[in-house]
């Protein structure tokens, strides 16, 4: 991870600004509610923001956090790094399953999704299964 020290520069001062910002993102809605089966993942997607952005900051960001734009401010290289820890650590592919990604839009949303189409054994095959 020799890259990490570039990226806080970057990655880590628009994450840094969008955890300040995130009470306005956090009013987003239903986004709490999606993820309040998910707290878990929530937690896991938590720190690995944190280690994708090299922010610690993100570590406390309500589930509400718009994800891009004016919330964390995620840039191509953030978002495509994460995107493959999802991959790695819960064997979800979100671009194969949302092409939009939508479902991106905040750490609540991403919690939801994750949580309905992970592999195991103590939920009930997804849609996705099919």
């Amino acid at each position: 991870m020799t890259g990490s020290t570039a990226e806080p520069a970057a990655g880590g001062a628009g994450a840094a600004a969008g955890a300040g910002g995130a009470g306005a993102a956090a009013g987003a809605g239903g986004a709490g509610a999606a993820a309040g089966g998910a707290g878990a993942v929530a937690g896991q997607l938590r720190q690995i923001l944190a280690e994708v952005t090299g922010s610690p900051e993100v570590l406390g960001i309500p589930a509400g956090t718009a994800l891009l734009g004016g919330g964390l401010g995620l840039g191509s290289l953030a978002g495509t790094l994460l995107l493959r820890r999802i991959r790695l650590d819960f064997g979800v592919d979100v671009a194969g399953e949302d092409l939009n990604l939508d479902c991106l839009a905040t750490l609540g949303t991403l919690a939801a999704f994750i949580e309905q189409r992970a592999p195991g054994d103590d939920r009930p095959p997804g849609p996705a299964a099919g």
